[in-house]
């Protein structure tokens, strides 16, 4: 192990002054396997056992200890950034390095969990040197929700999610539409991916602060940008993301241990339902299937506000709704003689309905 520490140690040095990045990273890509159950599910190759009791990472390389893996993670991550990310030329060396500080970031060892999760906010404000955001994303936002996961107290999980929404907002300002133009579909399905994501995050009962990525998912679903984004892509929005949160904390809430923390996020949750339908309700009322998000919506509503033993619950949905029919009266909704769908009642008689 030492005479590991010591190879890797002297190629990251290496590196740093002949621009040998790849080779080093071929390395690192050993090195997770010797702290991945501490980590749990960390990318990283196998590791057979070296006849002696011991493991070896592939190509006979001994492989670290967890804390060992950790303390050497954040000294080479260092050197490899220290030029300010320049060395960093290729996708594939920068995702060898992110899926590196990922499972280093989940070790079990404070100082290098600490260590990996500062060397991962550095690889992600340097991404432009490899390659465009967008195209790492599908690869990117998994090691960034492994980062989030394995964090221990809430303010490391803060500042895990707080990375996930920088890395969000890079996303929007290099890929959205400008000058009033739509997003490509390229944009709204990595968009989905990130709400998606930070739902997953809101429902994972483990993490030790899930309002953090509520209320990442709140400001992501409230923001404005692109100004020209489609009402389908927020229809999608609440059928890929919003609904399902809400169906799920409600699943949650029959077997929940805290019931307090389940009752608060579960109202926060029915705020983020009135907040982003009443934010996006102009756009929503132009579409033809608008009806089935209203008839979804207050579906949920009845259910939160029928949920057993929540007076909180009890109090906030009948006003919650309130709200939204005030606003949706004002708006016009109510007073077109339209039918929707392939019903014969007008969306009035249907809400009175239900």
């Amino acid at each position: 192990e030492h005479a590991s520490h010591c190879v890797l140690r002297l190629a990251a040095r290496l590196t740093h002054r002949e621009g040998a990045v790849e080779s080093t990273v071929r390395l690192l890509g050993r090195l997770p396997a010797g702290f991945t159950d501490a980590a749990g599910d960390v990318p990283g190759p196998s590791a057979a056992a070296d006849g002696r009791g011991g493991r070896r990472g592939e190509g006979g390389l001994p492989v670290l200890s967890p804390k060992a893996a950790a303390a050497l993670g954040a000294e080479m991550a260092a050197m490899l950034l220290a030029g300010g990310g320049a060395g960093l030329a290729t996708r594939g060396t920068w995702l060898g390095l992110v899926r590196f500080a990922a499972a280093v970031s989940a070790s079990a060892d404070e100082r290098g969990a600490r260590a990996g999760s500062e060397a991962l906010s550095s690889l992600c404000s340097h991404s432009a040197h490899a390659c465009p955001l967008h195209e790492s994303l599908p690869e990117l936002w998994p090691l960034l929700l492994l980062h989030a996961r394995a964090c221990r107290t809430p303010a490391h999980c803060e500042r895990a999610v707080g990375l996930m929404a920088d890395v969000h907002a890079r996303l929007r300002e290099e890929t959205a539409g400008g000058g009033g133009e739509a997003p490509s579909e390229e944009w709204r399905a990595d968009w989905l991916l990130v709400l998606r994501g930070f739902c997953s995050l809101c429902l994972d009962t483990r993490l030790p602060c899930r309002d953090a990525p509520l209320l990442a998912l709140q400001r992501a679903v409230l923001a404005g940008d692109p100004p020209a984004l489609p009402p389908t892509v927020w229809a999608e929005a609440f059928e890929q993301a919003v609904f399902p949160l809400l169906t799920e904390l409600l699943r949650q809430w029959v077997a929940a241990t805290d019931a307090a923390e389940q009752e608060r996020l579960m109202l926060r949750g029915v705020t983020l339902l009135s907040k982003a339908f009443l934010h996006h309700l102009s756009g929503l009322l132009s579409l033809r299937s608008f009806h089935l998000l209203w008839l979804r919506a207050l579906e949920l509503l009845e259910q939160f506000l029928r949920a057993p033993q929540s007076e909180l619950l009890a109090e906030a949905v009948p006003e919650t709704l309130k709200n939204m029919l005030l606003v949706m009266g004002a708006s016009g909704a109510f007073e077109s003689r339209a039918r929707v769908g392939d019903t014969p009642q007008t969306l009035s008689k249907v809400t009175a309905t239900t």
